[in-house]
């Protein structure tokens, strides 16, 4: 992954603003990635509901983007940073792969809609961000 020193500091920018509302930015792209793709609900068979305000949604949108802020702090070692996530998704869940794919386009949606701050320079810069954590998320299945 090419990231710039300018794409960097767009990531670590957004990660600063997500760090502050991470449930509610984590708990809407979920929803989202649910309404829209109703095939992803099948990995989560024991939520209660799929809708923004379930505290199952709540929980599991927290903790994806707590994962990603964290994801940030190791731009420069993403491979290494996100290896047992992959390992989990790959070996343990088996989470079709192109979900990754799907979820990043939501997460993008989630914070152009958020985030006031939320540029073109800086979609450039998430879009390349989550296309790596997407890559290494999936490296486990070749």
């Amino acid at each position: 992954m090419v990231l710039s020193e300018a794409n960097k500091q767009a990531i670590h920018h957004v990660a600063a603003e997500i760090k502050l509302n991470t449930a509610v930015l984590g708990a809407d792209a979920l929803a989202r990635l649910f309404e829209i793709h109703h095939q992803t609900k099948t990995y989560f068979p024991s939520f209660t509901g799929y809708h923004a305000a379930d505290p199952h949604v709540i929980a599991h949108g927290t903790k994806v983007f707590e994962a990603l802020v964290k994801a940030t702090e190791h731009l420069d070692d993403l491979p290494h940073h996100l290896d047992k996530l992959a390992e989990k998704h790959g070996h343990e869940l088996l989470v079709d792969p192109h979900n990754f794919v799907l979820f990043s386009d939501i997460i993008v949606v989630t914070l152009a809609l958020h985030l006031p701050s939320f540029t073109p320079a800086t979609h450039t810069a998430i879009d390349k961000f989550l296309e790596e954590v997407a890559y290494q998320l999936s490296s486990m299945y070749r």
